[in-house]
């Protein structure tokens, strides 16, 4: 029986391991929310699908926007997709009851332009969500660099030898990256890889660590006319998948978190289906640093 070296990977990999993350976050953001509260939910930087697929019956209609059309992984019946700008949104004023937004504010330039046009086609009395990385997240994505970037090239280098051993199995694989993979190694992908990249559209890395404390988001939220009602953390996580089950619970138990979910909107007064979001501790699972 020929062994399929393709099956012998050091972690899980980061596709699924990724979906877990964001199923857990999702739950630990919604677990107390009735279905169809909301009206109309506008999604910004909806990318490949997934969370509309989970936003969706939280709403009695959604619409989903990015500012490019992604290769859709997921799909939605009931979710409307529109390619747009958050600084220019194609919606009416008092559209929407609901916004959502996770990790898609840090990669906004102009911050100001997409607030007011969120502003504008939020509906009196309507409820912003937006989650963003931390500043825990931030020094573990640069702590697990290299030894993300030492699992990645072993894994990478038995996905190369088991593709030469085993041609038909690498080519029937249903990973659609592995499916795409060539073996190639430049200057340009090391000179690349040495040093991490900023995550967001900040000047370096200890700006983007400033930027991602809960107080200066607050600010920031504060800066241009909206109330923040209340601040979730959410699960603990890397994002490289190592695992370390045992680390991630006790960074939780500490009260380290991997986001922060913002509850906000543009009135003083909070707004009808806050009391519905609260922090929910998920049920254990597999998802690690």
């Amino acid at each position: 029986m020929t062994r399929d070296l393709k099956r012998v990977r050091i972690r899980e990999p980061w596709a699924s391991a990724r979906t877990r993350q964001r199923r857990r976050e999702f739950a630990a953001t919604f677990d107390h929310v009735p279905t169809h509260l909301f009206g109309a939910g506008l999604e910004l930087g909806g990318g490949d699908g997934f969370l509309a697929s989970l936003l969706a019956p939280y709403c009695r209609g959604l619409v989903t926007t990015d500012a490019y059309r992604p290769r859709l992984a997921h799909d939605a019946c009931a979710v409307k997709r529109l390619v747009c700008d958050a600084t220019a949104l194609p919606f009416a004023d008092a559209s929407f009851d609901f916004i959502f937004s996770s990790s898609v504010l840090e990669h906004i330039r102009d911050l100001s332009g997409a607030f007011r046009e969120m502003r504008r086609c939020l509906r009196p009395g309507g409820l912003m969500l937006h989650i963003m990385p931390s500043r825990t997240w931030k020094l573990l994505q640069l702590l697990f660099y290299y030894p993300h970037l030492a699992i990645a090239g072993i894994d990478a280098l038995l996905d190369h030898v088991a593709a030469r051993r085993d041609r038909p199995a690498a080519r029937a694989t249903t990973d659609r990256w592995s499916d795409d993979r060539r073996w190639r190694l430049s200057l340009e992908t090391v000179r690349k890889g040495v040093v991490p990249r900023v995550h967001g559209e900040y000047a370096n890395h200890l700006s983007e660590w400033s930027h991602f404390g809960a107080a200066a988001w607050t600010r920031e939220f504060r800066r241009h006319g909206l109330t923040v009602h209340k601040t979730l953390r959410l699960p603990l996580y890397s994002g490289y998948g190592f695992g370390l089950n045992k680390l991630r619970r006790l960074g939780e138990w500490l009260g380290l978190s991997a986001h922060n979910a913002f509850l906000v909107s543009d009135a003083a007064e909070p707004p009808f289906a806050l009391d519905w979001f609260r922090w929910s501790v998920c049920r254990p699972g597999r998802e690690g640093l």
